[in-house]
């Protein structure tokens, strides 16, 4: 039986590159196009790959590339994207790579003899703020939260996709698990009582590869998540993750969170994705182990000889939503809080207070 060749978008993330592993698997069945940003990393991730995919170096904006990259492929897995907080921040750009890049894309598409078929990663962000009713179905209406320059991007992808004409399904991905998951700033974008549904990164790759041969999946959009399994809310999520780099979760004070206006929730039809392609193969202890076995006792030691106060301070150098009372950016107070008198009524007493 011929090979058919797929070509994958942003290989080097944390979903592509677990995606790119699962088409090798199946390299017997497949024959591997990867389209990803010429940058010292990521040529260093493909290093070990050599003669084993097509590598087209370049960027979604260049019309000449992405129609090169389309050219004679049957399927297109299309991962890469720009995301949070670059995509927040740098709103013009995150347009032009997310929402412009997709229309190259599908240009290229269209002018193919043959036209591919396209499967689509977008994102539970475009349900925007949740917290309040956090089950989520796919036929939910898309409100993204302010300030999501990024769920807006997705938002409009997935529009020109469905108008494009071309056979598509599309994948709105919940927050991703990997290894490698670090403290970062957006963290503290996330009240602490929002719902949480993970889905382990190789758990997502396996997917979207499983479903290049699911007939039953075209024309329709799925939430993926991993299922009842891999559910919790924040609070809990943080407290036990803290605790691995050998941060004390007690030194994290409450109003570091913002208090609204984030996504996430629980998404009540993953079970339909699941039924097709049977990828929900681990739970969110199984993801605990591996983030815990891959931070070294001698890192967890040397954070435990840090000062509390250091600690402290470190975290709310990382949290925007502090960073912007402290600015009195009343912008940001009113997106994180709702205003500066919500943030004293709620915590100008409790200052000593943390989240636990």
């Amino acid at each position: 039986m011929k090979k058919k060749k797929v070509l994958l978008t942003g290989g080097s993330g944390a979903v592509g590159f677990e995606t790119f592993k699962e088409l090798l698997r199946r390299k017997d069945r497949y024959d591997i196009r990867i389209f990803n940003l010429d940058q010292k990393r990521e040529r260093k991730i493909f290093a070990p790959y050599t003669g084993q995919a097509e590598m087209i170096w370049g960027d979604l904006r260049d019309t000449s590339l992405v129609e090169k990259a389309v050219r004679d492929v049957d399927y297109i897995l299309h991962i890469a994207a720009l995301i949070p907080p670059t995509a927040d921040r740098q709103p013009n750009l995150a347009w032009d790579i997310n929402v412009g890049g997709t229309t190259n894309i599908l240009k290229g598409m269209k002018n193919q003899p043959t036209t591919p078929k396209l499967i689509y990663t977008s994102s539970i962000s475009v349900y925007g703020d949740r917290i309040n009713n956090p089950e989520i179905r796919a036929g939910d209406p898309l409100r993204p939260s302010d300030g999501d320059e990024y769920a807006r991007t997705k938002i409009e992808a997935e529009k020109r996709i469905r108008d494009s004409g071309v056979t598509w399904t599309i994948f709105r991905l919940c927050g991703i698990l990997y290894p490698n998951l670090s403290v970062q700033p957006l963290m503290f974008h996330m009240p602490l009582d929002t719902s949480l549904e993970f889905c382990h990164n190789s758990d997502a790759g396996f997917a979207l590869v499983e479903a290049i041969e699911s007939n039953a999946l075209w024309g329709k959009t799925f939430n993926l998540g991993g299922g009842e399994q891999c559910r919790t809310n924040a609070r809990a999520f943080i407290k036990t993750m803290m605790p691995f780099y050998g941060v004390n979760p007690e030194t994290i004070p409450e109003y570091a969170f913002a208090t609204r206006n984030f996504h996430s929730g629980f998404y009540k039809d993953s079970d339909m994705l699941e039924k097709f392609l049977h990828f929900q193969k681990h739970t969110l202890e199984d993801h605990l182990n591996i983030v815990k076995e891959k931070v070294s006792p001698f890192q967890r030691f040397m954070i435990h000889m840090i000062p509390r106060f250091l600690i402290r301070a470190w975290m709310l150098r990382m949290s925007e939503p502090y960073k912007a009372i402290q600015e009195n950016n009343k912008n940001l107070i009113a997106r994180f809080y709702g205003s500066r008198k919500i943030f004293e009524n709620l915590f100008l007493r409790e200052e000593g207070s943390t989240y636990a």
